[in-house]
C-alpha cells in the first residue's frame, strides 16, 4: 500500500484544484491520496500509518511540505523504520529533489509505484542525511541572507520564479542607491557559531548556512561540499560583504563554492548557534521560523528516497529493445523502415 501525501495549499495545488484527484487516480487501488488540513491533521494521519506502514509515502509540494512532513512522519515512527519516501515535487520550492538528481512529473511516477507494489516489486532507492534542528528535520538551514530574502519572497501575495527574479532585479536597484531593500535583505547575522566544538572567529556574518544537500533555490549550489561525506553536513559561514561575493557567482552556480578569502566552509557533526538579537529569521528547507537563545543543528537519520531514474532508463531500454533492425543492423526509430535512396 501506498500513502500519498498531498499539501491543498501548495503552489501546484492551488492552480490545479483537480491534482489530488489525477493523483488519487493515478494510484488507483494500491494507496491512498491523504490532503491533511493542518499540521494537527497531519500529526494525526502520519500516527496511523506509523501503526500500519505503507509500502512507500509520496509527498507531493515542495520543500517545506517535504520537511514538515518528515518531521511528522519521524516523530511517529519514532524508532521505526521510515518506508521509503518519493518526492513528487510541485512545490514553489524542489530544491531537495532537484540536489538528489530526481526530475519528473508526479502523475506517472506515482502510476508508476502503484504498478510496481500492485507487482510486489521494491523500487529503487537512493539515501541521504537529513539535519534535526531544534524540534524539526529537514535538508538545509540558513539565516542571514539566506533567511532575510525569503522573508521578502513570502510577503508578496504571490509565489515562484518570477517573484524570485523580481526580487533579485528590485535587489540590484536598491544596491545602485545602497536604498533600504538591500540594507534590509542584508542585514548581518551577529552572534557565536560553534561548528564541532570550536568557536568560529566571525561574530558578524552575512550568513550561516547547512545542509545535506547541495542547492538552496534558483540553481546556485551553495553548500558545495553536502556530497563529500555521507555521515556529515555542510557547514557555511560568509563573512565577506555583497559586493566581494559577485566574483563567486559563476562559481556557486557550478559547485565549486565560494572562495575561501570570503568564507569558512567544512563538514560537521553539530553546529550550535548563538544570535545576539532576538527572535532572528533561520529558514529550513524554505519555510521561515525564528531563533531564541540557542539553536542546535545536528545529523538526522538516513532517509530512504525512491530514485525514478531506474524508471526512466527502464523505459529507454524498452524503447530501444521495441526497435526494428535493418539488414545492416542499423536500428530504427519507431519500427520503421529505413527509407531507401535513389
Amino acid at each position: 500500500m501506498i500513502a500519498a501525501f498531498v499539501n491543498p495549499r501548495s503552489r501546484a495545488n492551488r492552480k490545479n484544484p483537480l491534482l489530488a484527484a489525477r493523483l488519487a487516480r493515478a494510484l488507483g487501488d494500491a494507496g491512498r491520496v491523504i490532503a491533511p488540513s493542518s499540521l494537527q491533521a497531519l500529526d494525526e494521519e502520519t500516527r496511523a500509518l506509523a501503526a500500519d506502514p505503507p509500502t512507500v509515502i509520496a509527498v507531493h509540494g515542495g520543500d517545506g511540505t517535504l520537511h514538515k512532513t518528515l518531521t511528522a512522519l519521524l516523530r511517529a515512527f519514532d524508532q521505526s523504520a521510515l518506508p521509503p519516501i518519493a518526492i513528487l515535487g510541485g512545490g514553489t520550492m524542489n530544491v531537495v529533489a532537484s540536489s538528489l538528481g530526481i526530475r519528473t512529473r508526479a502523475v506517472p511516477f506515482l502510476a508508476h509505484l502503484g504498478d510496481l507494489d500492485r507487482a510486489g516489486r521494491s523500487p529503487a532507492l537512493i539515501y541521504r542525511r537529513c539535519l534535526r534542528i531544534g524540534d524539526h528535520v529537514g535538508f538545509v538551514f540558513g539565516n542571514g541572507v539566506l533567511a532575510n530574502f525569503l522573508v521578502e519572497y513570502y510577503a508578496g501575495r504571490q509565489y515562484g520564479p518570477a517573484r524570485a527574479i523580481w526580487l533579485l532585479g528590485r535587489l540590484f536597484l536598491s544596491a545602485l542607491i545602497q536604498g533600504p531593500f538591500v540594507r534590509r535583505v542584508f542585514k548581518r547575522f551577529r552572534g557565536v557559531v560553534v561548528v564541532n566544538g570550536q568557536t568560529l572567529d566571525f561574530p558578524d556574518l552575512m550568513a550561516v548556512g547547512a545542509g545535506t544537500v547541495r542547492e538552496v533555490g534558483l540553481g546556485f549550489k551553495l553548500l558545495h561540499q553536502a556530497d563529500d561525506d555521507p555521515d556529515r553536513f555542510a557547514v557555511l559561514a560568509i563573512h565577506a560583504g555583497a559586493r566581494a561575493l559577485v566574483s563567486d557567482l559563476a562559481s556557486v552556480r557550478r559547485g565549486r563554492g565560494i572562495s575561501p578569502a570570503h568564507a569558512f566552509s567544512t563538514v560537521a557533526s553539530n553546529v550550535e548557534i548563538r544570535p545576539f538579537e532576538p527572535n532572528t529569521p533561520y529558514t529550513i528547507d524554505g519555510d521561515i521560523y525564528r531563533a531564541g537563545e540557542c539553536l542546535c543543528i545536528e545529523l538526522g537519520p538516513r532517509v530512504a528516497f525512491v530514485d525514478p531514474r531506474q524508471r526512466e532508463q527502464g523505459e529507454r531500454d524498452e524503447q530501444g529493445k521495441s526497435g526494428k533492425h535493418d539488414k545492416s543492423g542499423k536500428q530504427t526509430r519507431g519500427g520503421e523502415s529505413p527509407s531507401s535512396s535513389s
